[in-house]
């Protein structure tokens, strides 16, 4: 039971919280729930705690709760907007705008993005220089590690749209950046839905037009599905371990070749079995097969760059 010796000891906590609530006394309040919620963890008391820490002005600690359940405030319009105030308060404009986007907010979505839009308003006032910043770490993003690149996106996603869309277009054409980080920046674009048309940098050292309104996700892709079904429905029933290892570099694999992943994984079955260390069948050609091998080393040498050098190889050995 947590800290609780009994059900009905929780259970008075929890009325004591309610009632805490009810007066305004929101730091009794809060504490009360957050002791509750970390023993269940309910939708109805992320609410509940995320309301009173927001109320007791505890903004950082409500945003981190809030964000452990995004869903639970898709349910009403009391809801969403207290989801909102949180990012909000935290300047998390980017989040607040995907929040918006969903489907199911379609109802409040065009209020929202009115608070979104005044709040971006007053934090170009207010946090210019902050902001200056951002911007400026942000369109480096090519010059820092991963770890430091994944940070600074987090960073940037306190940024107005404007100034955010300026540093992802920035970025998309920059040949530097790594192509997870680029394909990472695309799906913020598609969760954004926002309509715009960016230049892209791709893998192939060409540069493409993208209409963002043509962006799917990742798994949407015809390529994902068939390896998909190929490491569960086959070599997932022989070898489950091979078949965990094998969909997990495919997973990066896709990422780094997204948006255009159906255009160099022709045959997903077949890609699958080559990452898995599978023969091929004999109806895949030495052309094809010489092909997916450089496709595939190539994009190794790019996750070599994140975790290392992969399968135990070693790059100082001739």
């Amino acid at each position: 039971m947590g800290e609780f010796s009994s059900p009905a000891a929780k259970e008075q906590a929890l009325k004591d919280a309610r009632a805490a609530a009810q007066k305004e006394q929101w730091s009794v309040a809060a504490s009360r729930f957050e002791a509750v919620y970390a023993d269940e963890q309910t939708p109805e008391l992320n609410r509940e705690l995320v309301d009173s820490l927001y109320h007791n002005e505890q903004y950082l600690v409500a945003e981190q709760y809030a964000a452990e359940m995004d869903g639970a405030y898709l349910a009403s319009q009391i809801d969403f907007d207290l989801r909102l105030a949180v990012a909000l308060k935290n300047r998390q404009f980017i989040f607040a705008r995907e929040f918006c986007a969903l489907p199911a907010a379609a109802k409040w979505r065009e209020q929202g993005v009115e608070r979104i839009a005044q709040a971006e308003a007053n934090s170009r006032t207010t946090l210019a220089t902050t902001q200056r910043l951002l911007a400026k770490q942000f369109t480096h993003l090519g010059d820092v590690s991963f770890g430091e690149q994944r940070q600074r996106l987090e960073q940037a996603r306190q940024l107005p749209l404007k100034e955010f869309m300026q540093g992802v277009q920035y970025l998309l054409v920059d040949p530097f950046l790594h192509p997870l980080m680029r394909a990472t920046l695309l799906e913020e674009l598609l969760r954004l839905r926002v309509k715009a048309t960016v230049k892209l940098q791709w893998l192939d050292d060409q540069l493409y037009t993208i209409d963002t309104t043509d962006l799917q996700p990742v798994n949407a892709s015809r390529a994902a599905a068939g390896i998909r079904s190929y490491f569960q429905e086959d070599l997932g029933q022989r070898d489950p371990m091979t078949a965990a290892n094998a969909q997990q570099t495919v997973t990066l694999q896709l990422m780094m070749l997204y948006p255009f992943i159906d255009k160099v994984v022709t045959q997903p079955t077949s890609w699958a079995r080559l990452v898995a260390g599978e023969d091929l069948l004999p109806t895949v050609t030495a052309a094809e097969k010489a092909d997916m091998i450089a496709w595939q080393q190539r994009l190794n040498r790019f996750m070599a760059e994140l975790f290392g050098p992969l399968n135990g190889e070693n790059p100082e050995k001739p």
